[in-house]
């Protein structure tokens, strides 16, 4: 095995001539499709781990409401089941609400919470920009983002009107006309800007204000300490599904969802485009293992009478057959070794390569319109490293097999007198 890997190695030893630029092209082709792996997969693990960081930050793990019922004044025993279980709850109060700015209505998501309870679990303080996140009564904490589109500063006031006010004051007569209901005026509740966050997440802080969970059942026209659901944290939000069984199991009169239900479709999103990358970009690997192949057909041609000698001497076809295996693999594991390099260098100044391409071309790639990041993740992971390197230098392997074949066949006294 030494002698034929030894064999290998000077038959892939750089020389000048035509062959040692195409062995290092070999090398070449491989070195750029395991960085081009390595950096995709990379980028595209980091992109999903960022996503859900801010998933996480923005919404509980388990959410649970009833299943034949709005709102419960009775919500703390699926609290104290999640308790059992070694987590926490809170009961919310959430629903559409149309905030009103002088004479303009804006279409919010309120959320009614009770800061201290939520604090525990929801970096209120370190997404706080101004003010305060005290959500005394009358008071209403929104994001930076609102706070521009709206025009507030804090200590401005805004109302809110909310559909289930809205809709009491009026039915449809059976003649089709509208009607007001006799002694029914529902006003819109009166709010003052205590305090502005942002949580870098732009759908969450575009369309979410708070409110104090009192005033959230008031405005929904709920009983007093009334909640619409209830929010709940685990230990491991990653492995939730053995406590999500048995909160189902315990909590038949409600409906139990996950972080990873409610974001189902975007997870599974995520998912298939990693999968989809490395099934596309693997053909990178392939075309250099074709590559590698024509080498070695060249290869065989040029040491045949190198071959004959060998197999006159008494090496037999499996003999022949591994030196040219050899090779391959020697390509895919040289070709590897330095993708990896090369796409570890790439990923470690990934956001100084883009800040300069982006000054090149003056253009922003991730507008915060569309991204909750503004520079490029990446998050290397190992097992996915070794994956790559292994296929790479399977592939490479199986590229040198055809010529490896032919050349085991070779007839000695035919491969003597080849000129």
């Amino acid at each position: 095995m030494k002698s034929e890997f030894l064999l290998a190695r000077r038959y892939l030893r750089p020389r000048r001539n035509a062959l040692s630029v195409i062995t290092l092209l070999s090398i070449l082709g491989v070195t750029l499709g395991v960085a081009v792996l390595i950096v995709v997969l990379a980028v595209m693990t980091g992109f999903t781990d960022v996503m859900k960081e801010k998933l996480l930050e923005t919404q509980a793990h388990i959410q649970m409401s009833g299943r034949y019922f709005k709102a419960s004044t009775d919500w703390e025993k699926p609290i104290e089941e999640l308790r059992k279980l070694g987590g926490d709850g809170a009961g919310v109060v959430e629903g559409m609400a149309m905030v009103q700015k002088g004479k303009r209505l804006h279409p919010k998501y309120v959320l009614g919470i009770d800061p201290l309870e939520f604090a525990q679990h929801i970096p209120l303080e370190s997404v706080k920009q101004m003010g305060s996140f005290d959500l005394n009564h009358g008071e209403i904490v929104i994001s930076t983002q609102i706070a521009y589109e709206l025009g507030l500063r804090l200590g401005d006031k805004v109302l809110l009107h909310s559909q289930e006010r809205l809709a009491g004051m009026f039915v449809l007569d059976e003649d089709g006309s509208v009607k007001q209901v006799e002694g029914e005026i529902n006003l819109p509740l009166e709010f003052k800007v205590a305090g502005f966050y942002s949580f870098g997440k732009n759908d969450f802080d575009a369309n979410t204000v708070f409110i104090n969970r009192d005033d959230a059942a008031e405005l929904y026209n709920l009983p007093w300490g009334a909640v619409t659901r209830i929010y709940g944290w685990v230990k491991d939000p990653f492995d939730i599904e053995l406590d999500l069984a048995t909160l189902q199991d315990n909590l038949k009169m409600y409906q139990i969802l996950s972080w990873k239900d409610l974001n189902r479709q975007m997870l599974n999103v995520l998912d298939m485009e990693k999968t989809m990358m490395f099934f596309l970009l693997v053909f990178i690997v392939l075309v250099a293992a074709f590559s590698i192949t024509n080498t070695l057909i060249s290869t065989v041609y040029q040491k045949t009478r190198e071959i004959g000698i060998l197999k006159a001497l008494g090496a037999s076809p499996g003999t022949i057959l591994r030196i040219f295996l050899w090779q391959g693999a020697v390509v895919g594991v040289a070709g590897s070794c330095c993708g990896v390099l090369l796409g570890w260098a790439v990923i470690f100044w990934r956001n100084d390569l883009l800040r300069f391409i982006g000054r090149l071309f003056n253009r922003d790639f991730f507008p915060k319109e569309f991204y909750y990041f503004s520079e490029m993740p990446a998050h290397i992971v190992p097992g996915d490293v070794i994956f790559i390197i292994v296929t790479s230098i399977v592939l490479c392997t199986l590229g040198a097999a055809l010529p490896a074949w032919g050349a085991s066949r070779l007839d000695p006294a035919k491969a003597l007198r080849y000129e």
